[in-house]
C-alpha cells in the first residue's frame, strides 16, 4: 500500500510539536547530502544516497512520485536488477520531533536495453537459381525471426532461393521486459547472366635490389565487376584491394610470396607471385651463449636472411668445423672437446656477414687417462685409454681362454659409464677377418664369441670396474698418474710386425711410465707389461718373446725375438699422430716384342683430382747408370680412362713447351731425369678419380713404365693417392715382369702382391700363352724379403683371399698355381718380380704374366 505525502507531513508535524513542548535543547533536521539522479537499462542497479543531521537523529523515509516507497527507511536507496516501472520522481524526507526536510526530487529513468541483429551470412550476391543460408543473431541472445519481404525469390526455414534479382530478408526480434524489440533487413543479389573472375594477366616473379621499388599487377573479367584483395604470405594487406601492389622500397622484410584473390558473385580465383630481394646476409639473431653437460645434447643456431641463397660455416675458436655447413649447429652428445667459442660466417654472391661470437661451455668430469687391471680369478689383464672427447680403447689378453680383446671405440658417458657389444679375437685379425678365418680353418684358433664389454669409471678414485656376463668375468683396474717421466711417450699405439701377413698389436704408454702390449701373430696372442725406462725405452718379456722399444716423435719402433731366434722389426704410431702411409709411385719393367705392348694399370683414389707423372723409359735405361742392353729405343705413351683416350706422348720434350714442367715434376716425385731430346715418353696429367690403363707400345725391346704421384704445394699426403698398381707383359727366363713400388709416410702399409698366370688364362680373361708356374719374389734393394708361389697352398691362403675381396682384386683359382703374398711393409723402396719357377725349362720360363700391387687397409 502506498501512503500520500501529504497524509504523512500532517501525521509528522502534530507529533514533532508536542514533542517540542517538552524538549527545548532539541535541534530540527537539517540536509547533510542531495541524492543524484540516474538514467540506466532494465537489469542496472539504481543506488540513490542523501543524509541528514539533527537532533534527536533523524528518521529517513523514501517517496517515489509523492508516495511512499515501502522499506526504504534508510538513507540510501538501492533497487537491484531495475525495471521500467522503477521510473520516478524520488524525494528523501528526514525528520525528528522538531519538524522535518527533504531533498530535491531527483529523476529516475528506467528503459529497455536496446539489441542489435546480425546476419551471419557473408555471401550477398550469389548465381540465379542458388541458394543461400542465412542467419541471424541478437545481441541479447532472444530468439531472431525470419521473414521473407520482396524480391523474386523464398524464404525457406533459413534458405533463400532467388530466380534473379534483389530478395529482401528481414530478421526480427520482439523483445522483452529488458530488451526492446528490434529489426533489420538485408538485401541478398541473385545474379542472372553473371561470369566468375577470369585472370587475363597474372602478376610476375619479381627480383629487385634492396631499397627499389616493386609493383606486382593483375588483370581480371568477371560478372559483377571483381574485387581484389591481396595476401603476402597467406595474411591478408591492409588496404590493398586494387588490381596493383606497389612496393615503394622493398626490404628484406617484403620479400615474400604474393598472392592476390580475386572475387564476384559467380566465385573467386587466386593468382600469386613472388618477390626476391637482393641483398647481402643479414643477421636476425646471432647463436646464443650455453653452458651444457657433457653427454647432453644441444644445438646452436643462427636466423640471418639474404637473397641469393646463403650459405653458412660455423666456426670454432677461429677455425671452420668440418661439415657445419647449415643454419643450425647439432651436437648429438656433448663432449668435452666440443667446449670453445663459435661463431657463423654467413654468405652470398653480394658479400658475407659473421655473428657474435657465442660460446659453449661444457660441465665435465673428467674420466680421461690410463687404466690397467686384470679380469677375475686371474684370467688375464687389460689396458683401457680414454680420451678426451669421452671415448676410449680396450685391449685385453685373456691366456686362459685362449682369446683376446681389442675394442677401439668405447662410448664413455658423461657420467662415466660404458657399454659396448662386440666379439672376443680369433686371430690377430682384430675384427674383419677374424671370422672368415675361424670359418675358413676352425682349427686355428678359437672361434670368436659375442659378448659386452661394460663397466664405470671413477673420477675421484680412479678407479674401473664392470664385466663381461657372457665370460662370467669382472673386471677392476685403476688410473695411472696423469704427469710422469714418461710423458713424452705415453699414449695409445698401434703397431705392426713388419714382413708378416697379420702380425700386429697395441701398445698403451701412461704418462708414469707403466706400459702394456697386446699382439696377435697368427693364431698366437700375447701380452706384456712393463715399464719404459729413464732413457726412453722400453724393454718388455712376453710368454712368447723378448721385445724392445723406442718411442720417437709419437712413433715407436722396436724388436722382438722371434721363437728360433729371428729377430723381427715393429713399427708403429700414435693414435693422435695423423698416419699418412701410402704407395707414392709404381712402376714395371717388361720386355716388349715386335707387335706387342706393355699395358699397365693404376687407381687414383680420394675426392678430388691428383696430379701424376707417367712416363716410359726406354734409351734412358740403356745409358748409365743402369746400362740394360736391347731396350726400346722410341717408346710411346698412350693413356686411357675406360675405353677414352686421355692423353698421348712420343718423345718426352716434344711440344717444347712441357719440357720443362716435365722435368719439374721429376725432379719434386723423386724420379730420375730424362736427357733432354731424348726418345723416351712423358705426361704430367691432373686426374680424377678412377682406374687408369698405360699402354706403352714403340717396337721391341726392355722398356720401364712409371707412375709417381707429383704433390702439388700445401697437399697434405695421402688424402689422394694411387692405391694399386697391375701390368701385363712377357715373362722370359732373360727378361722378368718387374714391379717398383715406393711405400711413403710414417707408417708401415700392407700391401697384396700378385703375380697371376693360370687365372689369367682361364674363363674369363683367356689369354693365349698365360705363364703356366709364376713365382712372386718380393725384395728390398739386394735383399730378397719374401717368395711366393701356388698362393693356395700359402699358411694364409684365407687372409689373402679376405684382403683381395677387401680391394676388389678378381679372385684366383681355388687350386690355381699363381703367386700371392699379403704382407706389410715399412716406408721404403721395393719391387715385386714375377719369374716362371725355379729351375724353370722352356716349358714353364714363358709366357704372358700380370703382377698386381694393392694397397690393404690394416
Amino acid at each position: 500500500m502506498r501512503f500520500s505525502f501529504l497524509l504523512l507531513s500532517g501525521f509528522l508535524a502534530t507529533t514533532l510539536i508536542s514533542f517540542a513542548q517538552t524538549n527545548e535543547d532539541s535541534t530540527a533536521p537539517t540536509l547533510t547530502l542531495q541524492p543524484a539522479g540516474f538514467t540506466g537499462f532494465a537489469g542496472d542497479t539504481v543506488t540513490l544516497a542523501g543524509s541528514a543531521q539533527g537532533s534527536p537523529a533523524p528518521v529517513y523515509q523514501w517517496l517515489r512520485d509523492n508516495f511512499i516507497v515501502p522499506g526504504a527507511t534508510s538513507p540510501t536507496l538501492m533497487i537491484a536488477n531495475a525495471a521500467v516501472g522503477d521510473t520516478g520522481l524520488y524525494v528523501l524526507v528526514a525528520s525528528n520531533v522538531l519538524g522535518s526536510v527533504n531533498t530535491v526530487p531527483v529523476a529516475v529513468i528506467i528503459t529497455k536495453r536496446p539489441q542489435t541483429i546480425l546476419f551471419t551470412s557473408n555471401a550477398t550476391a550469389v548465381p540465379a537459381g542458388s541458394s543461400i543460408n542465412v542467419g541471424a543473431i541478437s545481441t541479447s541472445s532472444l530468439p531472431v525471426t525470419l521473414s521473407f519481404v520482396s524480391g523474386a525469390g523464398s524464404l525457406s526455414g533459413n534458405r533463400i532461393t532467388g530466380a534473379g534479382g534483389d530478395v529482401v530478408i528481414r530478421a526480427s526480434q520482439a523483445g522483452d521486459a529488458t530488451y526492446d524489440a528490434a529489426t533489420v533487413e538485408r538485401t541478398f543479389t541473385f545474379v542472372a547472366g553473371g561470369l566468375s573472375p577470369f585472370v587475363t594477366s597474372a602478376p610476375a616473379d619479381q627480383t629487385v635490389a634492396s631499397g627499389a621499388s616493386a609493383t606486382f599487377r593483375v588483370s581480371a573479367v568477371g560478372t559483377p565487376t571483381p574485387s581484389y584483395q591481396w595476401q603476402k604470405d597467406g595474411e591478408p594487406i591492409s588496404g590493398a584491394t586494387r588490381s596493383i601492389l606497389a612496393i615503394e622500397a622493398a626490404t628484406l622484410a617484403n620479400a615474400g610470396r604474393y598472392t592476390v584473390v580475386v572475387g564476384n558473385a559467380m566465385g573467386s580465383v587466386t593468382s600469386a607471385a613472388s618477390l626476391f630481394v637482393r641483398s647481402a646476409p643479414v643477421i636476425v639473431k646471432s647463436p646464443e651463449n650455453q653452458t651444457v653437460d657433457a653427454g647432453a645434447s644441444t644445438r646452436l643456431a643462427v636466423e640471418a636472411a639474404g637473397f641469393p641463397a646463403l650459405t653458412y660455416q660455423w666456426r670454432k675458436n677461429g677455425g671452420p668445423v668440418a661439415d657445419a655447413t647449415g643454419a643450425a649447429l647439432v651436437f648429438a652428445a656433448v663432449k668435452n672437446t666440443d667446449a670453445g667459442r663459435y661463431d657463423v660466417v654467413i654468405t652470398n654472391e653480394l658479400g658475407s656477414v659473421t655473428t657474435a661470437v657465442a660460446t659453449l661451455a661444457v660441465n665435465f668430469r673428467d674420466f680421461s687417462g690410463t687404466y690397467f687391471g686384470r679380469f677375475s680369478g686371474g684370467a688375464g689383464n687389460f689396458a683401457l685409454f680414454v680420451r678426451l672427447d669421452g671415448t676410449a680403447a680396450f685391449v685385453g689378453h685373456l691366456p686362459q681362454l685362449q682369446t683376446g680383446l681389442a675394442v677401439l671405440d668405447v662410448p664413455v658417458d658423461a657420467a662415466g659409464n660404458f657399454s659396448v657389444a662386440t666379439r672376443t679375437l680369433a686371430t690377430t685379425a682384430f675384427g674383419a677377418d677374424s671370422a672368415a678365418l675361424a670359418d675358413a680353418e676352425p682349427g686355428r684358433a678359437a672361434a670368436p664369441q659375442a659378448i659386452t664389454l661394460r663397466g664405470v669409471l671413477d673420477e675421484t678414485t680412479g678407479t674401473l670396474s664392470g664385466s663381461i656376463p657372457e665370460l662370467g668375468l669382472s673386471i677392476e683396474g685403476t688410473r695411472a698418474a696423469a704427469r710422469g717421466p714418461a710423458s713424452a711417450q705415453a699414449g695409445f699405439y698401434s703397431a705392426v710386425l713388419v714382413g708378416s701377413t697379420d702380425g700386429r698389436g697395441y701398445i698403451v704408454v701412461a704418462p708414469d711410465g707403466q706400459a702394456y702390449l697386446f699382439t696377435a701373430s697368427g693364431a698366437t696372442l700375447d701380452s706384456a707389461t712393463g715399464t719404459v725406462s729413464s732413457d726412453g725405452r722400453l724393454r718388455m718379456t712376453g710368454t712368447q718373446a723378448g721385445l724392445d722399444f723406442g718411442f720417437t716423435g709419437g712413433t715407436v719402433t722396436g724388436t722382438v725375438q722371434l721363437p728360433g731366434g729371428v729377430i723381427g722389426t715393429i713399427l708403429g704410431v700414435a693414435e693422435d699422430v695423423r698416419r699418412d702411409e701410402h704407395l707414392a709411385n709404381i712402376s714395371v719393367r717388361s720386355g716388349v716384342v715386335a707387335n706387342s705392348t706393355l699395358i699397365t694399370g693404376f687407381v687414383v683414389s680420394g675426392r678430388s683430382p691428383k696430379q701424376v707423372l707417367v712416363r716410359a723409359a726406354g734409351p734412358a735405361l740403356g745409358l748409365p747408370p743402369f746400362n740394360l742392353p736391347n731396350v726400346l729405343v722410341d717408346p710411346d705413351i698412350q693413356l686411357f680412362r675406360g675405353n677414352n683416350q686421355v692423353a698421348q706422348n712420343d718423345n718426352w720434350g716434344t711440344p717444347q713447351a712441357n719440357a720443362a714442367a716435365l722435368a719439374t715434376a721429376a725432379t719434386r716425385s723423386g724420379a730420375f731425369a730424362f736427357r733432354p731430346g731424348s726418345a723416351d715418353a712423358a705426361l704430367l696429367r691432373t686426374l680424377a678419380p678412377g682406374a687408369y690403363t698405360v699402354v706403352v707400345g714403340g717396337g721391341a725391346g726392355v722398356v720401364l713404365a712409371e707412375v709417381y704421384e707429383v704433390l702439388e704445394n700445401n697437399e697434405t699426403p695421402a688424402t689422394r693417392r694411387l692405391v694399386n698398381l697391375s701390368a701385363r707383359g712377357p715373362v722370359t727366363a732373360a727378361a722378368p715382369l718387374i714391379a717398383g713400388f715406393v711405400i711413403s709416410g710414417n707408417a708401415p702399409q700392407r700391401v697384396l702382391i700378385r703375380g697371376v698366370g693360370p687365372t689369367l688364362g682361364a674363363a674369363p680373361f683367356n689369354v693365349a700363352n698365360a705363364l703356366p708356374q709364376p713365382q712372386l719374389t718380393l725384395s728390398r734393394g739386394r735383399t730378397t724379403l719374401r717368395t711366393g708361389a701356388d698362393w693356395f697352398r700359402d699358411p694364409d691362403v684365407a687372409l689373402i683371399r679376405s684382403a683381395a675381396a677387401s680391394v676388389g682384386a678378381f679372385p684366383l683359382g681355388a687350386q690355381s698355381r699363381d703367386a700371392a703374398l699379403l704382407v706389410f711393409l715399412a716406408p721404403g723402396s721395393y719391387t715385386a718380380q714375377v719369374t716362371g719357377p725355379a729351375g724353370a725349362n722352356n716349358a714353364n720360363a714363358n709366357g704372358i704374366a700380370l703382377v698386381e700391387v694393392y694397397e690393404v687397409a690394416p
